[in-house]
């Protein structure tokens, strides 16, 4: 329900959410999409295709949830919200439109609206990602009011295509590495290479596991160390079947000495291919992020003459579940977990009872008598 208004003292009509229908590709205009209209009209025919597809086979990646927000049957706002593993355990806010004529404080009402009902209601989620760019001074604050908090703050850049025709081009790797093309069986490397290269906080939440790369990278160049670890791996990844491919570059920190022509050699060849291909890759939508204190990459970024459009937060939120415990949940735990005391080296299930957890709770007093003068 909306706000009341404050100062006519009348209340405001309903806002109705709802998850979008094939039915509704006629009410997806530009006035509210923009130029994603083509987009939005993609995702959702491929939505309504999995959807079915889960029903037949639930073991199946979860689809996008998309959902829009309507008063007197009038759309006002869409979110669409994307699984960014295969576990369904972490989300993206990938997309926010609102209405263009409402005013401000409708549209602060809408969007706040959507995105805590799509938090609620993802499946599994334990935790959600979204993006702003840290001059965006409406969003900003209505993520923060939903309760995301900046995670790392990243200037982006993008690829000029004009400035790629002078690129050196090798057919050799660089000394002392060799060359790999990517192929699904080096994806617990390039796990192993992501982590080094990601932050621990991130890389926490993110949960990502080598399937789930190995599901999302399209192809590949992968640099390999004489002791053979991955040092760099410049790939293109599209982590929905509807969404256009990014390039994304890693670079293992004691391998940053990379930067430079041998790592611009290897993008070139990387760059080859793909241009051949025309229209099926546009490469001016390619958005190449630099972490804040990445000193030697931003370098680099500027010597390729890449063009840097701004700062960009990328803000996260934790999803806690309170975990109702009941009987039939007690009884099920033991089914499930007792079989396993059969089984060889088995652990004990632990008794979770009362009665059980009594003495240990004696203990922990008596423990805690005995600092009190140890504090004091």
């Amino acid at each position: 329900m909306l706000p009341k208004n404050q100062t006519t003292g009348h209340e405001e009509q309903p806002l109705k959410l709802q998850s979008l229908a094939i039915g509704d590709l006629g009410a997806l205009t530009e006035e509210l999409t923009g130029n994603d209209r083509v987009f939005w009209s993609r995702v959702l025919l491929a939505t309504a295709r999995d959807r079915w597809l889960r029903r037949l086979l639930p073991g199946q990646r979860p689809v996008p949830l998309l959902f829009s927000a309507r008063c007197n049957g009038v759309m006002q706002g869409l979110v669409m919200a994307l699984p960014d593993n295969g576990s369904g355990s972490c989300w993206s806010l990938h997309k926010l439109c609102l209405a263009e004529p409402l005013p401000q404080q409708s549209r602060r009402t809408v969007a706040l609206a959507l995105v805590r009902h799509v938090i609620a209601v993802a499946p599994k989620a334990r935790c959600w990602f979204t993006r702003c760019w840290s001059t965006d001074s409406l969003r900003l604050p209505l993520l923060r009011e939903a309760g995301f908090q900046p995670l790392l703050q990243q200037s982006i850049w993008q690829l000029n295509p004009a400035a790629t025709a002078n690129w050196p081009r090798t057919t050799t790797a660089p000394a002392g590495y060799h060359r790999r093309l990517w192929a699904r069986s080096q994806a617990p490397a390039l796990l192993h290479l992501e982590n080094a290269t990601t932050p621990t906080q991130l890389r926490h939440l993110l949960g990502s596991s080598s399937n789930d790369l190995g599901r999302a990278t399209m192809g590949g160049v992968l640099l390999e160390s004489p002791r053979g670890e991955l040092a760099a791996a410049l790939r293109l990844v599209r982590h929905h079947p509807r969404l256009p491919s990014q390039l994304s570059i890693l670079v293992h920190p004691g391998h940053e000495h990379l930067y430079g022509l041998p790592l611009q050699a290897e993008l070139a060849q990387l760059l080859d291919p793909a241009l051949r291909r025309g229209a099926a890759i546009d490469t001016t939508t390619w958005r190449l992020p630099c972490n804040q204190g990445e000193a030697r990459r931003r370098q680099w970024f500027t010597t390729l003459g890449l063009n840097c459009l701004g700062d960009e937060l990328l803000l996260a939120r934790s999803i806690w579940r309170r975990q109702v415990r009941s009987t039939r949940n007690r009884l099920s735990h033991w089914l499930r977990e007792g079989p396993r005391q059969l089984e060889p080296r088995g652990r004990p299930v632990p008794d979770m009872s009362r009665d059980a957890l009594e003495p240990l709770s004696k203990v922990i007093a008596v423990a805690d008598k005995s600092l009190v003068p140890l504090i004091q």
